[in-house]
């Protein structure tokens, strides 16, 4: 659209509520008083509209002409949807003054009452976006302002970026803003004049996040609070304000160090950027589908923090993941050995959620000792705290983890319930393995060991000193120590031997080896 010089912007647009980017506003509002243009770019959330609309509101006053557009994902397919939203206003009263071929061309790109396409009106359809600026700024200084450039449709790209590095000496300016994730903005650079300044946004320092948060009216939150604000939201001012209001209206709010929950508001946008992961990355976030893998790895992150002396299970909150994995592949006591440690540490610093999850862990280990009745007890224990908590995918995790160890006995196994908290954390990958438990059914959702004493004979040499050594109660670096051998060579080998034997965990073995000696 097109705006007069008298019009006013909003009063929340005023360049003086820009916080945090005095400096960055400082050196864009000179770029345009000389007559430059301005490329603003940075990653959703980190306040370029909020930049843009007060520079724009601010350069109106000296400005003949305010061209406007902003375009939008959904309609970034629609050709010269952008250039209809900046000429569409002044196509009357400047198509007079257009020569004939490239006044039909832009009328009828702009109103679509004939059919245009840059393919069989390039040419002139080029010319006469340049033509129509220049016009316009025969009587005054033009500033085109374009929000979300990369949502522009690409006939309108193009033809501006014709008519941008062509434009001379003419008073027209850009001021831009475009999503990046990087410092990828070299090809949004194309739409605009051959002087632009790019000026990238970065993130709020924890003292900018708190005088936001104070401007928005969050004043009650408590400084350890705006730290962990901060800290989540990697100082990008939509995250911080989203979890500033959802920490304001929530009744129970995380202790100090807990993570922060995830607000609905932000959650597709998070999934979004998940999304633009590389499918190595994804790979690696999706590591605890596969239990060997994610011991691999997390036994790698216990010893970086135990080298960097970080003793807060609440920063990285992998120990309940590693115990759970541990469990899976066989090894609950180095799993019970590892949440006894972590439970220390927990409660010392009052770490309730960390303390579900690794409840929830532990519920396990009981359940793979054959203690199936304490192992639910304490899963719907768990499941309970981390609901109260809002930690909803914790929450289905043991939701799941009741309705499998259920599956083992007679009735149904119930897996609606953890199927409905995954879909409402969108957790696909959780929700397939919920499809995998269904179809398998009660008889091989969890199965129990089928081998016999006498398999343990069927062992090869190597394999049957660590099961020896498994029975005498050797924790796999024992072993490793004992035998000569590395610690991945034990785990090869455990895994060989549950393999032979059908078994799922050393207490199995245990279990066999009394089964060979009873008489």
């Amino acid at each position: 659209m097109t705006v007069r010089r008298d019009d006013k912007e909003p009063a929340r647009y005023r360049p003086d509520l820009v916080i945090g980017r005095e400096e960055l506003f400082a050196d864009a509002r000179a770029q345009l008083a000389r007559g430059g243009s301005v490329l603003l770019h940075g990653p959703a959330g980190i306040g370029k509209s909020t930049v843009l609309r007060a520079l724009a509101a601010e350069n109106a006053a000296a400005t003949s002409r305010v061209l406007r557009c902003s375009a939008t994902e959904s309609e970034s397919h629609l050709p010269f949807l952008a250039l209809a939203d900046l000429f569409g206003l002044v196509l009357d009263e400047v198509a007079p003054r257009l020569p004939a071929a490239q006044r039909t061309a832009l009328e009828s790109a702009l109103t679509g009452r004939g059919e245009s396409t840059l393919q069989r009106d390039g040419l002139a359809l080029r010319l006469a976006v340049l033509s129509t600026l220049r016009a316009l700024s025969a009587e005054g200084p033009v500033l085109v302002v374009a929000d979300d450039l990369q949502w522009l449709d690409p006939a309108s790209a193009e033809l501006l970026g014709f008519a941008a590095r062509r434009l001379g000496d003419s008073p027209v300016r850009m001021l831009c803003a475009v999503r990046t994730e990087g410092e990828e903005y070299d090809r949004h650079l194309r739409a605009c004049p051959p002087d632009t300044l790019a000026v990238r946004l970065g993130p709020f320092s924890r003292t900018e996040v708190s005088a936001l948060l104070d401007h928005r009216g969050y004043t009650s939150l408590s400084r350890s609070t705006v730290r962990d604000i901060h800290r989540t939201s990697g100082g990008n001012p939509l995250f911080a304000l989203e979890l500033g209001r959802a920490l304001a209206e929530s009744p129970a709010r995380p202790r100090p160090g807990e993570p922060l929950p995830v607000p609905t508001s932000l959650r597709a946008l998070v999934l979004s950027r998940l999304e633009m992961l590389s499918d190595e990355a994804r790979r690696t976030l999706l590591v605890a589908g596969d239990a060997q893998a994610a011991v691999h790895s997390l036994r790698r992150v216990r010893e970086l923090e135990q080298g960097m002396g970080i003793t807060d299970p609440a920063r990285g909150r992998w120990q309940g993941d590693l115990a759970e994995a541990l469990v899976r592949i066989g090894e609950p006591g180095e799993a019970q050995e590892l949440i006894n440690v972590t439970r220390v540490h927990a409660l010392r610093l009052n770490r309730a959620s960390v303390l579900a999850v690794l409840d929830r862990a532990e519920a396990l280990v009981r359940a793979a000792r054959g203690e199936h009745q304490a192992a639910l007890a304490q899963l719907t224990s768990a499941q309970e705290r981390l609901a109260k908590l809002g930690y909803g995918l914790e929450e289905a995790r043991a939701a799941f983890a009741r309705a499998r160890l259920r599956s083992r006995g007679p009735g149904p196994a119930g897996y609606d319930e953890a199927a409905r908290l995954f879909r409402r954390c969108r957790a696909l990958p959780w929700l397939r393995q919920v499809d995998e438990a269904v179809a398998a059914g009660p008889a091989e959702a969890d199965p129990m060991p089928p081998a016999t004493p006498a398999a343990l004979d069927g062992l090869a040499s190597m394999e049957r000193q660590v099961a020896a050594l498994v029975m005498e109660g050797a924790t796999n670096r024992e072993i490793a120590g004992r035998l000569f051998i590395s610690v991945k060579t034990v785990e090869a080998t455990l895994t060989r031997v549950y393999r032979k034997l059908g078994i799922r965990s050393r207490v199995d073995i245990v279990r066999l080896a009394a089964g060979r000696r009873a008489p």
